[in-house]
């Protein structure tokens, strides 16, 4: 009788720690994005993984500190030798792969969910998403664009998330964007963005613009404010920064900053309270985004 053997289950973000033998010293998990998930660490060890598979595409991006001697299998793709610093590594979800290197090293990992790359290939592209296919890349440095947005998620999260759930997550739809143009084997589409023209119609900018300044307060996520212009993610985010000139998370910044001004102009509030008041995660973040739009500090503002 033939045993039947079953393929090994794909993980989710949080089962994959048990499965590895290393751990991050930064974290994306407590941050609340949505779709992806970010992690990082300047000194991982020489190690020898066999690596489930990932319910998520995932990609490693290398670092200054790059691993030396190794050996990177996953189907049909190997990588022997020397890795790259400031390089991609790509896997498609649902495959096993094994990582071994012999050296310490410097990377991030990132993992995009199947949902949130289904939709971008279904709004920015009008793909099927069931033929847009991941080959596996080793040290891949073909993509400048796709190094650059996976390099702003790694500072956004070493700086502890200042631009919130909407700086990331738009950046992750610019990163599937970018990978399905650049990466990816798609089928049935010339890359071309569907819909690229267009602004923000006055009325929705209105209700977009009255719920920031409703919640400012509190952690905006882009789909909230997608929602209420009644547009996806993606097209939310693009006719924004078309019709304001900021991406939605650089808009909520300055509207933070400006009714800062006004609550130290007041002066019935510290500064850790008028941080809290308008949304910032503490005083240092305040002043860091003070500074740079005002020019000078909120001390020397008041």
């Amino acid at each position: 009788m033939t045993r039947k053997v079953h393929p090994p289950k794909s993980l989710t973000p949080d089962d994959r720690l048990g499965h590895i033998p290393y751990a991050f010293r930064h974290t994306s998990a407590p941050l609340g994005w949505h779709g992806l998930r970010v992690e990082h660490d300047t000194r991982q060890p020489a190690s020898d993984v066999v690596h489930p598979p990932l319910e998520c595409l995932w990609l490693v991006l290398t670092g200054e500190t790059f691993a030396e001697d190794t050996d990177h299998r996953c189907d049909d793709a190997r990588h022997n030798g020397d890795g790259l610093p400031h390089a991609v590594n790509l896997l498609p979800p649902g495959v096993e792969s094994r990582w071994r290197w012999r050296s310490t090293i410097e990377s991030t990992h990132y993992q995009l969910s199947p949902t949130l790359v289904a939709k971008v290939a279904e709004e920015a592209f009008d793909l099927d998403p069931a033929r847009v296919h991941f080959p596996v890349r080793y040290y891949d440095q073909s993509s400048p664009e796709v190094i650059d947005t996976l390099a702003a998620l790694r500072r956004e999260l070493l700086t502890g998330g200042p631009g919130g759930r909407l700086c990331a997550e738009s950046l992750a739809n610019v990163l599937v964007v970018q990978l399905i143009r650049q990466m990816s084997n798609r089928q049935g589409s010339n890359g071309v963005i569907r819909g690229s023209g267009g602004r923000l119609g006055r009325h929705a900018l209105r209700a977009v613009e009255a719920y920031i300044h409703a919640h400012l307060d509190q952690n905006i996520a882009l789909a909230d404010l997608a929602d209420v212009a009644h547009l996806s993610e993606f097209h939310f985010a693009r006719l924004f920064k078309r019709t304001t000139g900021l991406p939605p998370h650089q808009f909520v910044i300055h509207q933070r900053i400006e009714r800062a001004k006004r609550l130290i102009a007041e002066g019935r509030l510290s500064l850790a309270q008028i941080a809290s008041e308008v949304g910032f995660s503490d005083q240092s973040q305040l002043n860091r985004h003070f500074k740079r739009l005002v020019g000078v500090t909120p001390k020397r503002f008041a």
